[in-house]
């Protein structure tokens, strides 16, 4: 398990971001367009990003270990940590069905505000899209294989990404 969030925070902390680095810098070549020059508005818009990222991020980590006895990480049908025993429909997952995934992009928004590029922001929403089309739908394949009706439920009952968004509020 350890080795599986070594490589995931590798590639989540290290890799992805040193992506959008270079490959905005190159389409800013091209053509820049500036977030913002106002440091200040810059920073209030980075910090409750981070902040909330963060937390979604960690407390589902937590969540899903404490309650789903297992980790996240599987890269093409390879198993990095041990899969959850447990669906986890608690904590950050109450909210949103993929909090790790809201987390991670909200940090990496903050990310494409700080390097201040809009083409940034831009990879960031690919990044996403590729998530929810290719990744996402793989795991839900899992989750309602492993889980079954009690997944096919927790799914119509909880939204995607968003968490302010709740499909149905009696779902405690």
């Amino acid at each position: 398990m350890i080795l599986g969030y070594l490589t995931g925070g590798l590639l989540v902390f290290g890799i992805v971001p040193s992506f959008f680095y270079l490959f905005s810098n190159l389409l800013d070549r091209l053509y820049r367009i500036e977030i913002t020059q106002n440091q200040l508005i810059k920073w209030m818009l980075i910090i409750p990003l981070l902040s909330v990222g963060f937390l979604f991020g960690l407390w589902s980590i937590i969540i899903q270990n404490v309650v789903g006895k297992g980790g996240p990480l599987e890269i093409s049908t390879i198993e990095i940590s041990p899969k959850t025993k447990n669906l986890v429909v608690s904590g950050p997952y109450k909210y949103t069905r993929n909090p790790m995934l809201f987390g991670t992009f909200l940090v990496y928004l903050a990310i494409a505000i700080l390097i201040n590029s809009l083409n940034a922001i831009f990879l960031v929403i690919l990044l996403v899209i590729f998530m929810l089309l290719v990744v996402v739908k793989e795991e839900e394949k899992r989750l309602i294989k492993d889980f079954g009706n009690q997944y096919e439920e927790y799914r119509s009952k909880t939204p995607m990404i968003i968490p302010w968004f709740p499909r149905n509020k009696s779902m405690n």
